[in-house]
Parts: C-alpha cells; sequence; structure tokens
C-alpha cells in the first residue's frame, strides 16, 4: 500500500493495539517464556522477543499492520538504494506480477525465493539481508566467480499479493508465472532453486504440487509450464504444510514461538476464504495444502532432484514439519533433507536477519545446502 494512502485511523489504531496488547498479554507472556527458555537451555533474547510479538500477531487487524508497514516494493528500493544498487524489476506476463532482482542480470544459476509472513506482512529487510548473506556465502563458494567452474547466481524475490485482498490461489499463480518467467530468461532448470519461509514455504509447496499434478486454468495458458528437465532444488524453511490445528505442538504451554494457534488459524481463514480451496481439499488435490489430503498426492514426484525441510523445535508447525519430512522421505523420488533446529523456534534464519544476530543452526544448515547444490 502506497504511503500516501494508508489511512491515519488505522495507523492510531495499531499503535493503540499494542499499548493494550502489551499490558494484557505481553508482561504474562513474557514470563512464562523466560521460565520455559530457562528450564529448557533456550536462547533467552529470542523467546522473551517472539512471546512479545505474538499476540501482537493474533490481535492486530490486517489493514492495521498494512497501514504502519512499508510495501513490499517501498522496502526493496529503499534496501536496495541503501546498498549501493539500483532496483530492478521485472513485471511479468500476467502484467501485475513484479519480481525483484537482486545483484545484477548476469546469472547462470538462479535462486527464486518466496517470502513469507502469512500472506499478511509483506517483504521484510529481514529476508533481504537473509537473501544477501546466501549470495555472499555462494560467492565465498566459488559459485559467483564469474569465469569459475559453476556461475554466476542471481536471486530474484516475487512481489507476493497479500491477503484479504487477494486470496488463493491468487499468490500460487504469481509463483507459477514467476519460474516460467526465469526459464523464458534462459536459465535451465537445473540451474534453478526455489523456496521460502513460513507461507513462503507452503507458496514453495503450491508450486510444488503444480509441477507434479498441473492446476489447469481453462481460462488461459498462461499458467501452463512445461519443464524438459527437473529443477535444481527446493527449500522448504519452516512451512506451513497444514491447518489442522490440534497437534501436541500447538498445544504446548508457555510458549517461545512467534506463531500461535490463533494467528495460524485467523490469518488461513483469510487465505482461502470464499476460495476453491476447500473444495479442493475435499476432492483431494493438494495445492493449497500438503498435508491436507491423502499423501498419495505426493507419491512419485520427480519434477526436482533435492528437497529441503526444515524447522525448529520449539515452533507450532513442528508436528507438520516432521510429518512432511516423513510423507516426503516415504513418496518422493527426489533427495529429501530433513533438519529440526533443538533451540529454535518459527524461522530461525528470518529471525536471524530480523534480530540482527549472527547466523544460526538452520541459517547455516540451509545455506550450506544451497550452495553445495548449487555448485554440484
Amino acid at each position: 500500500m502506497d504511503a500516501k494512502k494508508r489511512p491515519v485511523s488505522a495507523r492510531l489504531g495499531f499503535f493503540l493495539n499494542v499499548a493494550v496488547l502489551t499490558i494484557r498479554y505481553g508482561i504474562i507472556n513474557m514470563a512464562k517464556a523466560a521460565v520455559r527458555a530457562w528450564v529448557k537451555g533456550l536462547p533467552m533474547g529470542p523467546s522473551i522477543g517472539n512471546s512479545f510479538i505474538r499476540p501482537l500477531m493474533a490481535n492486530i487487524p490486517p489493514s492495521q499492520i498494512h497501514a504502519v508497514l512499508p510495501s513490499s516494493i517501498e522496502t526493496y528500493r529503499a534496501w536496495t538504494i541503501a546498498s549501493g544498487n539500483e532496483p530492478d524489476i521485472d513485471v511479468l506476463e500476467d502484467g501485475e506480477t513484479r519480481l525483484f532482482w537482486l545483484g545484477q542480470r548476469k546469472g547462470v544459476k538462479a535462486l527464486l525465493f518466496l517470502h513469507g509472513g502469512g500472506y499478511v506482512m509483506p517483504l521484510s529487510p529481514g529476508h533481504l539481508d537473509w537473501m544477501a548473506y546466501v549470495k555472499g556465502e555462494a560467492s565465498k563458494g566459488g559459485v559467483d566467480l564469474d569465469v569459475g567452474q559453476f556461475g554466476y547466481l542471481s536471486v530474484w524475490l516475487i512481489d507476493e499479493e497479500l491477503v484479504p485482498d487477494k486470496q488463493y490461489p491468487r499468490q500460487m499463480m504469481q509463483a507459477i508465472v514467476a519460474l516460467k518467467h526465469l526459464v523464458a530468461s534462459g536459465y535451465l532448470p537445473r540451474n534453478i532453486i526455489f523456496g521460502g519461509d513460513s507461507a513462503g514455504g507452503h507458496l514453495a509447496l503450491s508450486l510444488l504440487s503444480h509441477l507434479h499434478h498441473p492446476r489447469l486454468d481453462n481460462s488461459s495458458s498462461m499458467y501452463d509450464i512445461e519443464l524438459m528437465e527437473s529443477v535444481r532444488g527446493c527449500f522448504l524453511i519452516s512451512p506451513l504444510a497444514s491447518l489442522n490445528l490440534n497437534t501436541s505442538s500447538y498445544r504446548r504451554k508457555c510458549s517461545v514461538d512467534v506463531l500461535s494457534k490463533e494467528v495460524v488459524g485467523d490469518w488461513g481463514e483469510l487465505l482461502v476464504r470464499n476460495s476453491p480451496w476447500h473444495s479442493e481439499i475435499s476432492h483431494g488435490y493438494g495445492w493449497g495444502m500438503a498435508l491436507d489430503v491423502s499423501e498419495e498426492w505426493w507419491g512419485g514426484l520427480d519434477c526436482l532432484d533435492e528437497i529441503i525441510i526444515t524447522g525448529g523445535e520449539e515452533e507450532v508447525f513442528r508436528d507438520h514439519i516432521v510429518q512432511l519430512m516423513d510423507v516426503f522421505k516415504r513418496r518422493v523420488r527426489s533427495k529429501v533433507t530433513g533438519y529440526v533446529a533443538e533451540k529454535e523456534a518459527h524461522d530461525g534464519p528470518l529471525m536471524d536477519f530480523l534480530a540482527k544476530r549472527a547466523p544460526g543452526p538452520t541459517t547455516k544448515f540451509v545455506t550450506e545446502w544451497i550452495v553445495d547444490l548449487m555448485k554440484s
């Protein structure tokens, strides 16, 4: 949303909500989180910070969030200029989706990043810092050497449309045209890795589902995609994989996670309300949610070489993430790597860069996986 169009009333409502919710929930939640962190030997700062943010996410409406946070394109432009570069944006085949470049247009290898935020929050500076870190580590590993063996890495980010204005399957359609654009631009599928964090992981699963079982759109051939070879890889960081909110990890006492049953349920409903999602799931079509259909949906998947799935032991998605790892290891033909960080909550890599702290275990593990895959 353009800053000039943000209603003052929504912005005032946001700050009033923050004040009220901090008094009502913040102190109690932080105390509970501190106890769990102390007992379990978890990092105290992130645990308390997550417990402070959690009720804000669950109780502040998207209209107020959008009134306060910069839009994705505003964040991208500001970050790029501050980094000493010029913003570089492609408008894709649908005439609406924008693709942000990170770096120069000379890549042989491509990383397509789908940002998280529950389809409510826009691209953050933390996402951009994270991708810049991955790009830097790739350079150290030899991927970014122009005359080297492995070729230069380009990073692309989708300007995802947000709920409640745009619902499922709009974001999936954006991801499809973005991948088509990469291939049309000359990137070979074997040199492409795509993935995302949280809702971005969910979106990556939707794209993966479309590659495995094309979701036909009789009104347009724009979303038809045929790949002559497999995509190199897909990374799923703390992905949303189910709207079943009754697992034990959702019922954990004294949570140190940034997410809650309430926010996942509410934001999930915003995504799927009045959409084809319910009908698709009831008929066993898993484009919209990986684990809410039979695992046979994933049987024989071979459209990419490797997949990595990560999560944190302390996050509400933990049980679903472990289930997704098990399903993929049983059902897909791609090589599957799973990793659960013992002392992390939701979306460890993003939290590392938002807090400007040293890369944690998941950040290092996933980055090493990406670099090794690009080099192999």
